[in-house]
């Protein structure tokens, strides 16, 4: 039988040919499925034992880096003690939510996911790798465009900034770090203040993602690229596209500066010993050695910054940008309800009444949604016990009727028959309460529910009393987990405090109409009803 000594050499080599034979061939960044193990080392058991998940982009570096580390400790006596397997990023994050099978160390790719998931505060846990997001193109936009490409960098993607308009590929944002990071350059790139929230969804409108665990072939690969597709990817990818993908694409490095990948090491046990161990690690990790390990795999050593970086991973960065894509993966789920109280004042610098700004708005913006979002109509008629009406029941705006046409034409007949009332408004309390249970009875999961609220006046001061108890009592109703949500739209005058109470207490929002063309863009681009939370952002 085998010494330990030499049954712990003979693993050690085959474990060095392992982590050799996958740095030479390479990795796509984001595949998963894979995994890296030291094997068994001859040690008893009885010493300390650090598990370590790191991103596949980095686990064969790190492997060889456990491989060293481990030699090292045996030859001094003190037995191998570090075990590396490759994990997807985004797949441990998900346990680390669940807090079960964690490893006592995590290198994802990003330090976004870490904060994600309330590890480690954005930024803070030492990084031993980088890499930047960077452009892939095909060599004819490199040709004709690289120095508008590098010059405009993320804005490349904005409409009027240039020709031709650049069309964004990039990785899933939820599954992927340099998808997050990407979204945030964006948003960055999209400014503050008025219009900012329209440019950045305009974006986001028009990209597209790339197919899980799949690189630059799937845009350049069968050459049916055109010389507006620009490839959003981290320069590792880049440099390891394949012989094929050499001949047809380029890189391009923004010159205003880009997020870069920065692979934490994130030690999340609690044990003495084993933080011990992971700090011996890491300065194996950060070594001359390991940095052309990194090298050969295509990625840098910790803080070699060219290009410019670009500072977009901050603490909630990573839920927030996670919280607007899914928003904007959202469909619809509505219920416009009507207050024509008032309606007959004039709309302010337009032609027309409030009343018509309203019709003409909702009329516009059911032809504008697509037909698979769910509309109904009710309408308030101030009558004691009843102080509401249903003009068309909820259901998609393409959806048959008995009649022969949709629901789309049925909406837009029940508008015709919507009046003004004049005198005090009465009712809109009950209603509002009515119609979020109407929502909520006919909730539908992955789209975003909503009461839209579309009035004209202030409230009296009784009226203003019944409105801040339906506030509290759908305060107490509202589920963040099947959230119904209140919008109201305030035509020609700011929406009543008491009606943003309500709003603010469904996670909702008020708006002040100057002109029907602000309804029409908001459900043209009905993504900034998913994603604001600015009053004033579809202006």
């Amino acid at each position: 039988m085998d010494p330990p000594s030499r049954r712990a050499r003979r693993s050690r080599d085959q474990v060095t040919v392992a982590a050799a034979t996958a740095l030479g061939a390479g990795l796509v960044l984001g595949g998963g499925g894979w995994a890296l193990a030291m094997r068994d080392t001859g040690c008893d058991g009885a010493r300390p034992s650090l598990s370590v998940t790191a991103d596949p982009a980095l686990a064969p570096a790190a492997l060889a880096a456990a491989d060293r580390f481990n030699a090292a400790r045996d030859a001094a006596g003190q037995c191998a003690s570090v075990r590396v397997v490759a994990g997807d990023s985004g797949e441990v994050a998900g346990v680390f939510r669940t807090a079960r099978g964690t490893p006592d160390v995590w290198i994802p790719d990003s330090s976004l996911w870490p904060d994600l998931v309330g590890r480690e505060a954005a930024g803070k846990a030492p990084s031993v790798a980088s890499s930047p997001i960077v452009f892939a193109v095909s060599k004819a936009t490199a040709n004709r465009y690289r120095t508008e490409l590098e010059r405009r960098s993320w804005n490349a993607f904005q409409q009027g900034h240039g020709t031709p308009a650049f069309h964004l590929r990039l990785s899933d944002p939820e599954r992927t770090g340099s998808g997050m990071a990407s979204l945030l350059a964006l948003q960055a790139s999209s400014g503050s203040g008025k219009g900012a929230l329209d440019r950045f969804t305009t974006v986001l409108r028009t990209a597209k993602t790339l197919p899980y665990g799949k690189g630059l072939e799937t845009v350049f690969g069968g050459g049916g690229s055109d010389e507006s597709d620009v490839v959003v990817v981290p320069e590792q990818v880049a440099l390891q596209r394949g012989k094929g993908d050499a001949e047809r694409t380029a890189v391009v490095y923004p010159r205003a500066g880009t997020p870069y990948l920065d692979f934490p090491y994130v030690v999340a046990t609690s044990d003495a010993k084993r933080k011990r161990v992971a700090d011996g690690f890491l300065a194996e990790l950060r070594s001359p050695r390991t940095a052309a390990d990194l090298k050969r795999a295509g990625l840098r050593g910790p803080g070699q910054a060219a290009p410019r970086p670009l500072p977009v991973v901050r603490p909630g960065a990573a839920a927030g940008i996670q919280e607007i894509w899914r928003k904007l993966g959202q469909g619809l789920n509505v219920l416009a309800l009507i207050d024509p109280s008032g309606g007959g004042t004039p709309m302010p610098g337009a032609s027309g009444t409030r009343l018509d700004a309203m019709l003409k708005a909702l009329s516009t913006g059911f032809t504008l949604v697509p037909d698979d979002s769910s509309f109904g109509l009710w309408t308030l008629t101030g009558t004691p016990g009843r102080p509401y009406r249903q003009a068309g029941p909820m259901r998609e705006l393409g959806a048959r009727s008995q009649s022969g046409g949709n629901q789309r034409l049925t909406l837009q007949e029940a508008l015709e028959h919507v009046r003004p009332r004049s005198g005090a408004s009465t009712g809109l309390d009950a209603a509002i309460e009515a119609a979020y249970r109407e929502v909520d009875r006919n909730y539908e999961k992955d789209r975003l529910n909503v009461v839209l609220v579309l009035t004209a006046g202030a409230r009296g001061g009784a009226e203003r009393t019944e409105l801040g108890r339906t506030a509290e009592r759908l305060r107490g109703a509202f589920d963040a987990r099947r959230p119904v949500s209140v919008i109201v739209l305030g035509f020609g005058a700011e929406a009543d405090p008491s009606l943003r109470k309500v709003a603010a207490a469904t996670d909702g929002g008020a708006y002040k109409i100057d002109n029907p063309g602000t309804v029409m863009r908001l459900f043209l681009r009905s993504d900034q009803l998913r994603v604001c939370d600015d009053p004033r952002c579809p202006e």
